[in-house]
């Protein structure tokens, strides 16, 4: 893993996070960052890596003004640090895609939602705090634990289209919508969280959406405390709900409740309402205290509403049930209710079973005549009016205290959607497994079923064969023979499946009668790894724990062996904490250990102890073009898709070209291609009116169209902006001068074109222009049309991003042996898409016996990327025309890599004359024709420095010239004559060479 260290004070430290994320290279990365208050520009990372702050949370701010501080599609952990977003509809977090986890930060906007995940990402936040904003999850998975989201501007938590998530002892308070909103198929967990204040709904549930609530506690919310409605579906166990501006619990218009445990107090209207075909079952729930009804059931709609056990108490009616609906009460006590109650009025059926009613301050029962009420077992005592039994009111009248139940409320307007954008690809989902308890046979079934995975099939089934003899033995009482280790490595690339064969085996060895239960524990190095001594063992101990009768499987194990930033890491002490856990509870737990195959052979050497208890190393080798196509076809017949056969042989072509870099994902690079060809395919069916079931179902090779074509080299397409590439050629034709320069970029633009028109005919295609040598004096615009070159191509198509990656000896070349090739392949790894722009590049090359020099090295390493990524980079090395000349001989290949050389030549007197007016122009100054005349002559009493700088000569002459224009006016103004607009403006020849 790389170490990067921003800082705003130490040297060599990278000044921002984006510009350390920039720097990063492939593979993992650590980035730490000093206290400080830092401001970034928004960036999108898609690597791996974990960003903490060297401090406690607040020690690192980290400001932003633009659409997002950080965009995460990669496999990220931020740690104790503050990231506040000041764009009006900003995101401090977006997570994208990947993984991210988040500990003990802190998030602000001004916007409504501060921590968005979308699109398939999973996000773990714990132990953090959102302050005036909300989270949202739109399609995404993943938890928020032990987090605290104060004063969002919208919604304190929305989880949305369909969103997996689980919220767990989090505390809500003053969102000015709902405190958490649960819409569009959302499936959450909520668990002991705790909404305080909000201006709408405690908790709304709604579309489709179906939600678990675990205890916690709403209270003093503006409207109610929960809403279940929309055909949406709730569950909730001992929720406490008080003090609600309106209803306790509204459940509306085809909602369904189950309730257990649930404790309404003192809601300002009614403790629970059931209306609009909702169906509703409270078991042992309590109401208490509505300044209305307790329950108000019925309202229209056909709602039913069950209630078992439970207790309604101090409303000023208990129950009241009327119009369209169903009720059914069975063992509930109603006591203390003021004006009555229980009132059954005309409607649908009333059935009560062993009802008690007592101590109420008016009648404890009034049944209406006409009401359709079956009761029995019901007891009616202590109540200080009698019960009113086919009761009729008079006209415009009734008893004394008694008046029919309350209406229903009006629904809260529904709350504005959270300022983040939705989500529209499908939640990724894996296929379906066989059951916990499934066989030994079908358990081998189902790892025989996997795609590819030859060589792993064969040593699982080796070791399930062993196992399964050593069993028999033990059942005959003959001895079992020596032991066989059942700990495991499981090494490969990323996406080969060792999670999920992990998952396997552990039912295997519970199916063998080797673990209990076989469980699968999956941690990482956060897991284990402590920040202070002895914290680690603990951490160790009780996830090992956790682990006991099944499988303790430990992913990116090697971290555990890698030292992060200084001083004392506590990943060894993990290590040899397993060791002696592995020994101590070796029939207890099964541990697999997975990473990349280099590392763990690294990891494996860390104790000594470590190799002798994990003998059984299984190698999961990439998978094959072939096997990637099987792993999309797969899903595609999972969700009802099909491949036509022009889309088959588009992914083939694909997988068959893709680099195969450590970053490569495999399987899930399969999932990529997939959802988002799927929501290519929905793109290109939203035209169609009316499209047929085969349209429907099938995935066409142009829904592949930016999809398999995500990486960084040349490409043959046509121009992506041909308005976007007129204004670039213009820019450089107005360039001063470099005629000869300028017929040379059209003829390599030429060159392009013809290049496309040859393979769209199907004739062989030289490879696109290359590689560049700029040669020539400084201040002749190297840099200048080396920046326009590489827009150029970006608009061309034939770069993917088209940026400028200037760099010299200094950003090349280290101070110590292997440095050097590190630092040149994270300025290559920058400049991928675009171009490489290497100043001065002579520099690299040192006079023989001038001593060590790590030069050549770079010179070297440059060579074997310029060839390995040909097709990604553009490089273009610039300098004094004799010197790149032994630069170019500095290494045998290096030559033979450019395609052409440009020369840059000097500028003539008439063109330093014209780069000159041009440069005065934008800020406002005017040369008069003796001016020029003395421009002229002071060019040409120094031609010799002109020559050597040009147009950095020129620049320089125009700050002396403006200098001298001021010294001139103030000395004017200090004898009393006063400053015009026209004096400000004009230069004067005596302000030249002054």
């Amino acid at each position: 893993m790389f170490n990067l260290l921003v800082s705003q004070t130490e040297p060599r430290a990278y000044r921002t996070l984006s510009d350390a994320l920039q720097a990063a290279p492939a593979g993992a990365v650590n980035i730490a960052i000093t206290p400080g208050h830092y401001r970034t520009e928004a960036y999108r990372f898609w690597g791996t890596a974990t960003i903490t702050a060297l401090g406690p949370r607040g020690s690192v701010v980290i400001d932003c003004s633009d659409e997002h501080n950080l965009q995460i599609e990669g496999r990220t952990t931020l740690q104790r640090l503050v990231l506040r977003n000041w764009h009006a509809d900003g995101l401090a977090l977006s997570v994208v895609g990947g993984t991210t986890v988040v500990e003990d930060c802190e998030f602000m906007s001004r916007s409504a939602t501060s921590v968005s995940a979308r699109g398939g990402a999973e996000l773990f936040l714990r132990g953090s705090t959102v302050r005036d904003a909300g989270i949202a999850y739109l399609d995404a998975a993943g938890v928020i634990e032990g987090t605290e989201v104060i004063g969002a501007g919208a919604c304190g938590i929305a989880l949305r289209d369909g969103a997996r998530v689980s919220v767990r002892n989090c505390r809500v308070n003053g969102a000015r919508e709902h405190g958490i909103w649960i819409t569009t198929r959302a499936n959450p967990l909520i668990e002991q969280c705790e909404i305080d204040g909000p201006d709408q709904a405690g908790i709304m549930v709604d579309a489709h959406a179906r939600a678990a609530i675990r205890g916690g506690s709403v209270s003093g919310s503006k409207l109610c405390g929960l809403v279940v409605r929309d055909d949406a579906h709730a569950t909730v166990e001992g929720l406490q709900i008080t003090a609600a501006a309106m209803d306790g619990v509204w459940c509306t218009t085809r909602g369904v409740l189950t309730a257990d445990g649930v404790t309404v107090r003192d809601a300002r209207r009614n403790g629970a309402v059931v209306d609009d075909g909702a169906a509703a079952t409270l078991t042992n729930c309590v109401i208490e205290g509505s300044t209305e009804l307790g329950l108000a059931a019925g309202g229209g709609g056909g709602s039913r509403t069950e209630v078992a056990g439970g207790r309604i108490e101090r409303n000023k009616v208990g129950v009241g049930f009327g119009d369209d609906g169903a009720l059914t009460m069975t063992g509930v006590e109603l006591t203390r209710n003021a004006d009555a109650g229980l009132v059954l009025m005309p409607g649908g059926p009333a059935r009560l079973r062993h009802v008690t009613v007592t101590r109420t301050e008016g009648p404890g029962l009034i049944v209406f005549r006409g009401a359709d009420a079956d009761i029995e077992a019901l007891v009616s005592t202590g109540n200080q009016k009698g019960d009113l039994r086919d009761f009729q009111p008079a006209p415009d009248s009734a008893p004394d205290s008694i008046t029919a139940p309350a209406t229903t409320p009006a629904p809260p307007s529904a709350p504005p959607r959270p300022s983040v954008p939705s989500a529209e690809r499908p939640a990724g989902s894996t296929a379906p497994t066989a059951a916990p308890n499934a066989s030994l046979d079908a358990l081998l079934a189902e790892l025989d079923a996997m795609i590819g995975l030859r060589e792993v099939k064969e040593e699982i089934g080796k070791l399930v064969k062993f196992l399964r003899v050593a069993e028999q033995r033990r059942r005959a009482g003959v001895a079992q023979g020596p032991s066989i280790g059942r700990h495991m490595v499981f090494s490969g690339s990323a996406g080969t499946g060792k999670t999920t064969v992990a998952r396997v085996y552990g039912r295997l060895l519970a199916a063998l009668g080797v673990v209990a239960d076989g469980h699968v524990t999956e941690v990482s190095r956060a897991d284990l790894v402590g920040k202070v001594l002895g914290e680690t063992a603990q951490k160790t101990t009780a996830v090992f724990h956790n682990a006991r009768g099944g499988v303790l499987f430990i992913d990116e194990a090697y971290a555990l062996s890698r030292r992060f930033g200084v001083g004392t890491d506590f990943g060894q002490e993990a290590i040899d904490t397993l060791v002696k856990l592995l020994e101590d509870h070796r029939d207890e737990v099964v541990v697999v250990f997975a990473g990349y195959s280099a590392e763990m052979r690294e990891f494996l050497s860390a104790n000594p102890g470590l190799q002798s208890r994990v003998s059984r190393t299984i190698e999961f080798e990439d998978y094959t073009p072939d096997e990637l196509v099987a792993i999309v076809e797969g899903l595609t017949a999972q969700f009802d898709f099909v491949l036509a056969d022009g889309t088959r042989d588009a992914l083939k072509a694909h997988f068959q070209q893709a680099r195969r870099t450590a970053t490569f994902g495999n399987g899930r690079e399969a999932r990529r291609i997939f959802e988002a060809a799927i929501q290519q395919q929905a793109l290109r069916l939203a035209d169609h009116d009316d499209p047929s079931p085969e349209q429907l179902v099938q995935l066409l090779p142009e829904d592949l169209n930016g999809v398999v074509d995500r990486g960084l080299g040349a490409r043959f397409g046509e121009a992506r902006d041909t308005d976007q590439l007129d204004t670039i050629l213009g820019e450089l034709s107005a360039m001063v001068g470099l005629e000869s320069i300028k017929q040379q970029i059209r003829d390599l633009m030429d060159l392009i074109v013809m290049a496309r028109r040859r393979r769209a005919a199907g004739l062989p295609a030289d490879p696109l222009p290359s590689h560049l040598v700029f040669s020539g004096p400084p201040g002749t615009g190297k840099t200048t049309v080396a920046r326009l070159y590489g827009s150029l191509l970006a608009a061309l198509g034939v770069l993917a991003r088209g940026q400028v990656v200037e760099v010299s000896r200094a950003g090349l070349v280290g101070a110590f042996t292997g440095q050097t090739a590190a630092l040149t392949a994270e300025a290559f790894e920058r400049a991928r898409g675009g171009v490489l722009f290497i100043d001065e590049a002579y520099a690299l090359v040192r006079p023989a016996g001038s001593g060590p020099d790590y030069g050549q090295e770079a010179i070297d390493t440059l060579v074997k990327l310029m060839e390995d990524h040909r097709d990604e980079v553009v490089v273009i090395v610039a300098g004094y025309t004799d010197e790149m000349q032994s630069f170019l001989a500095a290494n045998p290949g290096l030559a033979s890599r450019f395609s052409a050389t440009v020369e840059f030549p000097a500028y003539g007197l008439d063109e330093l004359v014209e780069i000159l007016v041009r440069m005065a122009e934008p800020a406002g100054y005017t040369l008069p024709a003796d001016t020029l005349a003395a421009v002229r002559s002071h060019l040409t009493t120094h031609a010799t420095d002109y020559a050597l700088g040009n147009a950095r000569e020129v620049r320089k002459l125009l700050a002396a010239v403006q200098t001298a224009q001021a010294r001139r006016l103030r000395d004017r103004e200090r004898t009393g004559l006063e400053t015009t607009v026209d004096d400000l403006r004009l230069f004067h020849p005596e302000d030249i060479g002054a």
